[in-house]
């Protein structure tokens, strides 16, 4: 994939946003355009589509004017997941070398990462998305570099696996293949093919992050519209990731509730007064809201739009530095968290941030600081780092230790001979791992809101992966 057009598509539950970019003479990533729309209400709910039909029907409409704007071809696309099920987990396994006396080479590295994708079990129902290294082990000694070209009898590995219930998933990709797109304004229409999916904090972290970030210890965090997503780095591999279901449009209904105004106002009365700095609001500044069907103005107190809208991000800053500590890496994230998101937009949420987790290094996400030149300008908003990122990963590898094969699950031509490894990997028209799917498990209720969440986590903490080790 380092040639050609890239385009990445970020449908989110605010809006669906689609970039084409190229990689240009000196080896970077250009931004050719950027075409986005709202998101219609009913179409995408918590990062999952649940309205195929005119979802697909909004996305061949942006891409078309995307295709028209940019004079390209779309032939492939890449596409963000999210969704409050979204699952990461670690998973060790070791084999041993058939030859000792030479150098681990890169196919024993792939078969590694095979075995350990088809020994992994996934939540029933879901599907493995992707397979990440966090560390090799070569006779018993940690290595947090590429191990090829050690010594060695024994080559063992630390990988992290992500995974996602198999239907929306499914749901996702049967949106965007039935999607028609010109070609050469000839009116043939001809269906997209996704080439991969990914979580969409790990696109972030492919536009904001440098790889010293990750080296450090860092958090990305997406605070979206209806979710907030976090993914957390230490010692080059992601160790954690996390998905809470309050974001940007907790903030709109506690507008919508405190002053029993409609969403559409309550949302622009939101970005209003979330551009506005606290300290910069009078304490007799006015907002006047249009009344409807024959209703008079209301008269809101800008003051107590920026109270309301401070306690719901102080809320968001501890449930994210909730995970922090639940992964285990509070305190040794010396990068710290990178904000991303529409939502990141708001002006005081870098200070409630230091505040609530008690002066840690935030900052806001670059999203041109790993792109090259861009005719967009517009490119720089925060809400536009998930679609950048899914530009960047067709054309730079997530994680240069292994071959892209194996962090999106298809097996490297090198082990194909091997043996059948095929049943490890999980395709829309494959059973999970080969095997009879298990019935689903049994859930709580959900109780709602913010005490919901927290005992939800708090059912679901992991001491450790599967196997008894720990990070």
């Amino acid at each position: 994939m380092s040639k050609g057009v890239i385009v990445g598509i970020d449908i989110g539950s605010t809006k669906i946003c689609a970039v084409a970019g190229i990689m240009d003479e000196v080896g970077k990533v250009k931004i050719l355009d950027i075409v986005e729309e709202p998101t219609q209400r009913g179409r995408v709910s918590n990062g999952t589509v649940v309205n195929l039909e005119f979802t697909a029907k909004d996305i061949d409409r942006i891409l078309n004017i995307l295709s028209d704007k940019a004079d390209i071809n779309i032939h492939n696309v890449i596409v963000n997941i999210s969704g409050e099920n979204v699952e990461g987990k670690a998973h060790q396994s070791f084999l041993t070398r058939d030859d000792s006396r030479s150098t681990i080479r890169k196919e024993e590295i792939e078969r590694l990462a095979v075995d350990i994708r088809k020994s992994f079990r996934p939540t029933a129902g879901n599907i493995i998305i992707h397979t990440f290294p966090q560390e090799f082990i070569v006779d018993r000694a940690h290595v947090p570099d590429n191990p090829v070209g050690r010594f060695g009898i024994t080559l063992g590995g630390n990988f992290f696996l992500i995974s996602t219930p198999n239907d929306p998933h499914l749901a996702l990709r049967r949106t965007i293949e039935s999607v028609g797109v010109k070609v050469q304004h000839n009116h043939r229409f001809v269906p997209l093919k996704i080439v991969h999916t990914l979580f969409t904090p790990l696109a972030d972290a492919m536009a904001v992050l440098s790889e010293v970030d990750k080296k450090l210890g860092v958090a990305v965090v997406n605070i979206g519209g209806d979710t907030t997503e976090i993914a957390i780095f230490q010692e080059s591999g992601l160790r954690h990731i996390s998905v809470i279901p309050f974001a940007g449009k907790s903030i709109t209904n506690d507008l919508v509730k405190a002053f029993q105004i409609l969403p559409d106002n309550a949302e622009k009365l939101k970005l209003i007064m979330g551009a506005i700095p606290p300290d910069e609001v009078g304490k007799n500044d006015i907002i006047k809201i249009p009344g409807v069907d024959g209703l008079p103005d209301k008269e809101i107190v800008a003051q107590n739009v920026s109270i309301i809208i401070e306690e719901r991000m102080k809320e968001i800053a501890s449930m994210v530095m909730a995970e922090i500590m639940h992964s285990g890496y509070d305190g040794q994230l010396i990068s710290g968290v990178v904000l991303t998101g529409g939502t990141a937009n708001i002006a005081m949420i870098k200070e409630v941030f230091t505040k609530v987790t008690n002066g840690m290094n935030i900052r806001l996400g670059n999203t041109v600081r790993n792109i090259g030149e861009t005719a967009v300008s517009k490119i720089v908003d925060l809400k536009y780092s998930t679609v950048v990122g899914l530009v960047l990963s067709g054309f730079l590898p997530l994680d240069e230790r292994v071959p892209e094969e194996v962090i999106w699950g298809e097996v490297p031509e090198s082990q194909v001979s091997i043996g059948n490894y095929n049943n490890g990997f999980d395709t829309p028209n494959s059973k999970i791992n080969g095997k009879k799917e298990e019935p689903p498990q049994e859930e709580e209720p959900n109780s709602g809101g913010i005490f919901g969440w927290f005992k939800k986590k708090v059912g679901k903490i992991d001491m450790g992966d599967d196997k008894g080790y720990t990070n």
